[in-house]
């Protein structure tokens, strides 16, 4: 049984603390993981920062993600964890790109590359789209920019996307499983036993393995004890814990299926995530 850990780090709060609290429990428990950064302007300081008008927001003070924590994100890759990016603008992504045009998804997705590329020496090589919030702009972009593959969806294995019209040859690997924040929702769930829920969400055959999605904001602070919880469960069952490049390898040379993109709910978020949808 396999299992990859996805890694969302958007804001600088969460590359400061978050990043080295779970670059110090990956390496105590040897397990490699995948981060994906946001590098550019983080306005998470600021009160209800994703609902302040962008004409606004454009006026505050601001720190660079990428430019203030560069030695914490440099430190990932130092440790052997995989790296990508999962936007420019957090707060923008999150909220707009679903809405966006051709023009912006372009001019963000390469904003996201040229700050990776200052920081890291590099292109990054995968993508995953913050909180599942994408457009079809983003499956052509991630083939243009020619990424192993991205992880934009929930879903159930992987696969090749379509959107409205828009195929990309990037292979998809879907977020399988709920969040721990998800899960906190049930009323049964506190946090004493949130980790033998999302255990118990693990007992089942999936084809490519379970991906779990968390963050640096929650996971790296104050999630943490949980999912060193889980790491140890998942140990003691015999889980392969690996980056998504690892589980991507075991089927670089299959065959893969389309599915169509499309738009639903998960059980304890508001937000409408994009979904792995219908054979092709």
């Amino acid at each position: 049984m396999r299992i990859a850990l996805r890694i969302e780090v958007g804001t600088e709060k969460g590359a400061r603390e978050g990043v080295p609290a779970l670059l110090r429990l990956l390496d105590e428990h040897q397990i490699k993981a995948t981060f994906f950064f946001s590098l550019g302007p983080d306005y998470s300081r600021y009160l209800f920062s994703d609902h302040i008008p962008r004409i606004i927001r454009q006026r505050l003070p601001v720190s660079y993600i990428g430019k203030r924590c560069r030695d914490n994100l440099r430190a990932v890759a130092d440790a052997g964890h995989d790296i990508g990016i999962s936007s420019f603008t957090a707060s923008d992504w999150k909220r707009d790109v679903a809405f966006q045009t051709a023009d912006w998804t372009h001019s963000e997705m390469l904003l996201a590359c040229d700050a990776f590329n200052k920081v890291f020496g590099r292109a990054p090589r995968c993508f995953a789209a913050m909180r599942w919030q994408i457009n079809p702009y983003v499956l052509s972009e991630e083939e243009a920019l020619g990424f192993d593959f991205a992880s934009d969806v929930r879903g159930h294995h992987i696969f090749l996307p379509e959107s409205q019209g828009v195929r990309s040859s990037c292979p998809q690997i879907p977020t399988t499983l709920p969040t721990l924040d998800e899960l906190l929702t049930q009323e049964e769930v506190n946090y004493e036993n949130l980790h033998q829920y999302l255990y118990a969400a693990c007992q089942r055959i999936m084809p490519n393995g379970e991906v779990f999605s968390l963050s640096a904001e929650r996971e790296g602070r104050s999630l943490l004890k949980v999912f060193e919880r889980l790491l140890v469960m998942w140990k003691g069952g015999q889980w392969e814990i690996r980056s998504m490049s690892e589980l991507f390898s075991r089927i670089a040379d299959v065959s893969l299926n389309r599915h169509l993109v499309g738009w639903g709910t998960v059980d304890g978020r508001t937000q409408h995530v994009a979904m792995q949808s219908t054979p092709l």
